[in-house]
């Protein structure tokens, strides 16, 4: 929660600072040429940019030990996913054909289970930063781009049993993410020529990509070994080859 609050104070810091250079003008004149929407993305992008984008993972620990030490992961929710539904925010960095990008992401998802007769849930959140590498500028317009991400993230786990619940946290872990954007704009484009100006006049939205993408979860250097009953620890978070879906702008 720390990295999210601090990307947060951030966010309200630069926007303060550009409120009061408004309010506060220094009397110096500015012509500046307008900018030629028309241009391919791969002509008009600059160095620096922002991406916010929306998330849904399929989640599945595979060494994850019951808070209460009495089942493993199949026993409560046998072999079905848990949705883990994320949000990325960060800043963007182009150059030549590649782009490198710092992200703020959180995550929440929750599952219902029962064991021993009982009903069972897990909550499951998820914080953390990543860096990501996308090749978005070979081509005039990124149809298609593929990426890679790596980061260090946090989970935090509560889980409920009838009317008693635990809770516990990992130490930060490091995540991969390599997957492909394929651009929407182009469809937009089909119908309308001056969807992408008008769009970037308004908002200043320069691309919108849904993002299919595999993702891996290493578990914390603490994280409890599932097959020994009598070890204490951090619940183990590991889990592979996850499939997940998503919309990402860039502004």
């Amino acid at each position: 929660m720390t990295t999210w609050l601090t990307a947060t104070g951030l966010a309200f810091f630069l926007l303060s600072a550009k409120a009061e250079a408004l309010n506060n003008p220094t009397g110096e004149v500015t012509i500046e040429k307008q900018e030629d929407f028309s241009k391919s993305y791969k002509n008009r992008r600059g160095t620096h940019g922002a991406l916010l984008s929306l998330s849904h993972e399929n989640f599945y620990p595979t060494n994850y030990r019951s808070l209460f030490n009495d089942a493993y992961i199949e026993d409560i929710i046998n072999e079905d996913k848990i949705s883990l539904i994320g949000l990325e925010l960060g800043y963007k960095y182009n150059v030549g054909i590649t782009s490198v990008s710092a992200l703020v992401i959180y995550g929440q998802g929750s599952k219902e289970g029962a064991f021993g007769g009982q009903p069972r849930t897990l909550k499951i959140n998820k914080q953390g930063l990543s860096f990501n590498f996308a090749l978005d500028g070979i081509l005039k317009e990124p149809w298609i781009a593929p990426y890679v991400q790596a980061g260090v993230h946090q989970f935090s786990v509560t889980e409920s049993n009838g009317a008693n619940s635990e809770t516990s946290a990992t130490g930060m872990s490091i995540n991969y993410k390599y997957g492909l954007l394929f651009q929407l704009d182009w469809i937009e484009n089909f119908f309308d020529n001056s969807a992408t100006a008008d769009r970037l006049r308004s908002s200043g939205l320069e691309n919108t990509y849904i993002d299919v993408y595999f993702a891996e979860h290493l578990a914390s250097s603490k994280a409890i070994n599932p097959a020994v009953l009598t070890l204490t620890g951090e619940p183990n978070m590991y889990s592979t080859g996850e499939i997940g879906i998503g919309l990402k702008m860039e502004f």
